[in-house]
């Protein structure tokens, strides 16, 4: 949100696939959080080389490190019952 996300875009993540709004840097971007985010799942060489066509290198470490930051937290938040802090509360 501070960067400048509407709250409707923002709500849409979850159907990110049919929904119109996202540009096809956020949609590689998604698709690759996914794929990290699943069990058992990898990014295909496919999806990779669109990555590489849309970020720098330095960009793909970035995100890599965000989504495995994300996914660190919901492993390790959710069985000790951390609840959110409320400093994202969307309506």
């Amino acid at each position: 949100m501070q960067t400048g996300a509407d709250e409707d875009k923002i709500r849409e993540v979850p159907a990110w696939r049919e929904s119109r709004r996202f540009s096809e840097m956020e949609r590689a971007a998604l698709e690759y959080a996914e794929a990290m985010t699943i069990t058992g799942q990898r990014a295909s060489d496919e999806l990779f080389a669109r990555l590489r066509a849309l970020f720098d290198e330095a960009q793909i470490v970035e995100l890599t490190a965000v989504v495995a930051l994300e996914n660190f937290r919901s492993k390790f938040n959710v069985p000790l019952g951390v609840e959110s802090q409320g400093f994202c509360v969307l309506g």
